[in-house]
């Protein structure tokens, strides 16, 4: 059963715009949790990810998280917290059905919105301490939900003290963030992120480009957002081509994540990983936006800088060696798989010099689809949505079709998570021995036709390019 649109904090809209999450008032009589809530403003998905309109509304009031349990009843059961990707700018909790895991797995799931663009992550920090950690408003959101699951999820037949935060893309990224959060410690106990992009070690500033948009003076632009609705200040964003994002802000996220693992902040067991294929999709989806050549070096050289940790020179180099005489198209799709390797080595590199246990996967199944095994081709299997029905026989799901085949690797796969989300630990009968990542095997678990573990899958050249000792 599901229970949608569950109030966990506050409306942010009025005088609570850009201010941190305040708990939901307890509601009195029946509510209604049969309607999806609504979700943050936002583009539709480009073209190459299939555009697709999710349900609900758009509005400032969607600090909301939907349940899906087997039974709302005292059973304890394991949660599994999905966090929604889409670039800190696009997705919502309506994205994700996984009664399908819920069901076979015996757990309950819950998947909550965050505010999201100009909402979540704009850094308005020098207007005072009422908005410092104002670019991080997005993951106290995700803070202010592990809150109200830790108090309520009993309710509906979860485990408060079982509980693992999940996401892929900007929601994997979210889960290093939490990882990185003091305020979150104790509201999680294990994670799993796939495709993590590592969130940026300053905030952008956004202030003086929004307010020549607005047409007012910079110390102006609080009072004046005051007089506009959410859907001007949306459009504001979009037409800014919004440069701002998650960020190391010192104040909720003081740390990246690889220096948060070494500082023990949330020091918790963590299944990280890649697709293989990770830029056959996004580089045409950066594509298509059709920027002016100036804003796509802007975009590629940020991304180097957060590849090479914060050197995009030695990034660069090693793109020009590892793809000699390469067009635009090539180097921009090896790019976008090294902005998900990098930080997942990263992380992994920590974890492993901490003694913390951190299984490092790299997902390869095979198929037609032009894309390969590309950017979130592995929800399906992670989350068993094969088994949804929401495809009939041989009929794509994401990038993979509906196969016999396809469908016992992700109950092969989909029952190696829910072990993790049970226990902590990935490995059981069906999957091998599937040993923790560390610095001198370096063992990933390579998801082909069946699983295979393999050692250093990445290579000297790579870890010195995102930073590592090689």
């Amino acid at each position: 059963m599901s229970f949608l649109g569950l109030p966990f904090a506050v409306p942010p809209t009025g005088a609570l715009r850009w201010r941190s999450p305040a708990p939901a008032s307890r509601w009195a009589g029946v509510f209604d949790a049969t309607s999806h809530p609504r979700r943050s403003f936002q583009l539709p998905y480009p073209a190459t990810l299939g555009s697709r309109e999710n349900p609900g509304v758009m509005s400032e009031d969607m600090l909301y998280l939907n349940v899906h349990t087997p039974a709302a009843d005292g059973k304890r059961r394991p949660v599994l917290v999905y966090i929604h990707g889409g670039g800190y700018t696009v997705g919502s909790a309506n994205d994700f059905d996984p009664t399908p895991f819920a069901r076979r797995h015996d757990m309950v799931a819950v998947a909550m919105n965050y505010r999201l663009g100009i909402f979540g992550f704009f850094d308005l920090s020098r207007f005072g301490p009422d908005y410092a950690g104002s670019v991080s408003l997005g993951f106290q959101d995700q803070i202010a939900a592990l809150r109200w699951i830790k108090d309520n999820i009993a309710d509906y037949g979860g485990d408060p003290d079982n509980v693992t935060i999940s996401g892929v893309s900007a929601g994997a990224g979210s889960v290093l963030a939490l990882m990185s959060a003091q305020d979150a410690k104790g509201l999680f106990h294990k994670a799993i992120a796939f495709s993590p992009g590592e969130i940026a070690r300053a905030p952008a500033d956004m202030v003086p480009i929004v307010a020549e948009k607005l047409g007012v003076g910079e110390n102006a632009l609080l009072d004046h957002a005051a007089t506009l609705s959410g859907q001007h200040l949306f459009d504001i964003q979009v037409s800014s081509i919004w440069a701002g994002g998650a960020a190391v802000d010192g104040h909720v996220i003081k740390l990246p994540a690889d220096d948060a693992l070494r500082a023990r902040i949330n020091p918790v067991p963590l299944i990280i990983g890649t697709c293989i294929n990770e830029g056959t999709m996004l580089t045409p989806s950066i594509e298509e936006q059709n920027y002016e050549a100036a804003q796509l070096h802007d975009i590629l050289a940020g991304l180097a800088v957060t590849i090479g940790g914060g050197d995009a020179d030695r990034y660069f180099r090693f793109l020009d060696t590892a793809l000699p005489g390469a067009g635009n198209r090539e180097r921009m799709t090896r790019l976008w798989y090294d902005y998900f390797r990098a930080p997942t080595m990263r992380v992994a590199h920590a974890a492993a010099e901490v003694g913390m246990s951190a299984w490092v996967y790299s997902f390869e199944a095979p198929t037609d689809h032009p894309f390969g095994p590309t950017h979130a081709s592995d929800m399906a299997f992670s989350y068993n949505l094969f088994d949804g029905g929401f495809v009939a026989e041989g009929e794509m799901l994401g990038f993979h079709p509906n196969t016999p085949k396809n469908r016992a690797l992700a109950h092969l796969w989909t029952d190696t998570i829910a072990q993790f989300v049970r226990a902590g630990d990935p490995n059981w009968t069906g999957i091998g021995h599937w040993l923790p990542y560390d610095t001198e095997t370096r063992i990933s678990l390579a998801i082909r036709e069946a699983p295979i573990v393999v050692e250093d899958l990445d290579g000297v050249e790579a870890r010195r390019a995102y930073g590592l000792k090689a």
